[in-house]
């Protein structure tokens, strides 16, 4: 939002961000936007209007830099050409790749599912037809379009169709954009999308990301340690994530008020969770069950369309470890009461990094190889380094091919 605003703004509490955050600079910078580091912030400038790309826009492994970057430049009376990693290059653009066809975008790619690489050239046709945008898979595609909007010709009209899922971080995409001035609505329906000005704020502070501390409750489960939790943010900001404060005890870690994490006896009871608004807790949480009281996770068939297919992949980790679990069609079954075992098998993360997060997390206990040593860094650069004092020996080696 800075970079489609006309005034600097400046981002506090960058410390820390991992990869995907990068990404998304980087490739703003690239279409003009400028960026000055500065005390631990980032101050944002934006351009007078944003410039054609040299080279292609590569957003590493961040399907939600991916959506962004998309519906931005898709309005844009220039050619872009958007590409990423071997992961973000198999789920490519999605649900949004076929709105972005259906109102006149130009997009050439590797296949007919708009696979990455993928040549763009805007901007959209001038049509007054509703714009239907699917909520069953992502809440992506209705957020790029959201964030892009003081970007159109002319006012559009977004029809959902599908079961809505991850709706608090498209609630969350409508609090940032009427913080900017966005005049719009956003309904269980659809939206309505005028044309605007972006007027951001001076200054934001950014709290933290409230879904990394799914892998201090697993640490402390796993090794019986002791996690000194940080800027767990408030529960309008944790995005759903806030179940695990509820839920910390029942798993088996006591949580005080000041963010100390410390072993306890788990509930005798299986839990119940819907993930349906916080999909990416599935992994840890499947192995914290696992470890704890069992139960299900449900609400999440979204999972199946993540870096991987979320549910079956969490499904093969744990299972290397000796614990037994099995795949639903909106999530997990799992007994409680279990204990890991060492793998037999080099452990196969699927280039998601909350996998080798989990996988890391169980690993601390009994030993194990986890191939993508280098995961974490898209969400959490210093990962390996915070459990190093803990006696954590994490040693890179050579995976034949």
């Amino acid at each position: 939002m800075a970079a489609l605003g006309a005034s600097s703004v400046t981002l506090r509490g960058v410390e820390g961000l991992g990869e995907d955050a990068g990404s998304m600079r980087r490739v703003l910078e690239q279409l003009g936007l400028q960026v000055e580091a500065q005390d631990g912030a980032w101050v944002l400038q934006p351009p007078e209007r944003f410039r054609r790309p040299s080279a292609l826009l590569h957003l590493g492994n961040s399907g939600t830099a991916l959506r962004l970057v998309a519906a931005l430049t898709s309005h844009l009376d220039q050619p872009a050409m958007l590409d990423g990693d071997a992961s973000l290059r198999r789920r490519g653009l999605g649900d949004l790749g076929d709105v972005l066809l259906a109102h006149g975008v130009r997009l050439r790619a590797g296949d007919a599912h708009v696979r990455l690489p993928v040549d763009l050239h805007g901007p959209w046709a001038q049509d007054a037809e509703p714009v239907v945008v699917r909520r069953d898979r992502s809440s992506q595609p209705a957020s790029a379009l959201l964030l892009a909007s003081s970007l159109q010709s002319m006012d559009r009209e977004v029809r959902f169709e599908g079961e809505a899922r991850s709706s608090l971080h498209l609630a969350l995409s409508a609090n940032i954009a009427k913080a900017c001035g966005w005049p719009g609505e956003l309904s269980d329906a659809g939206m309505h999308l005028p044309i605007w000005d972006v007027q951001a704020p001076d200054a934001v502070d950014l709290p933290g990301d409230a879904s990394m501390a799914a892998f201090a409750l697993l640490w402390v489960r796993s090794t019986q340690g002791v996690v000194q939790l940080n800027r767990w943010p408030s529960p309008e900001d944790a995005l759903g994530c806030d179940l695990l404060s509820d839920l910390a005890h029942a798993l088996g870690v006591a949580w005080s008020d000041e963010g100390a994490l410390t072993p306890s006896t788990p509930a005798e009871a299986p839990q119940e969770i819907d993930l349906c608004d916080a999909n990416d807790l599935l992994p840890p949480l499947a192995a914290l069950l696992a470890l704890g009281p069992g139960g299900r996770l449900h609400g999440a068939p979204h999972a199946a369309h993540k870096e991987s297919n979320r549910i079956q992949s969490t499904v093969d980790l744990l299972r290397a470890f000796g614990l037994d679990i099995e795949a639903t069609q909106d999530g997990v079954l799992v007994p409680g009461g279990q204990r890991p075992s060492a793998p037999t098998t080099r452990l196969d993360p699927k280039e998601d990094h909350r996998l080798m997060m989990t996988a890391t997390c169980l690993a601390a206990a009994v030993g194990g190889e986890v191939i993508g040593p280098r995961l974490h860094r898209v969400a959490d650069p210093s990962f390996l380094e915070r459990l190093a004092p803990s006696g954590l020996v994490a040693e890179p080696c050579m995976v034949p091919p």
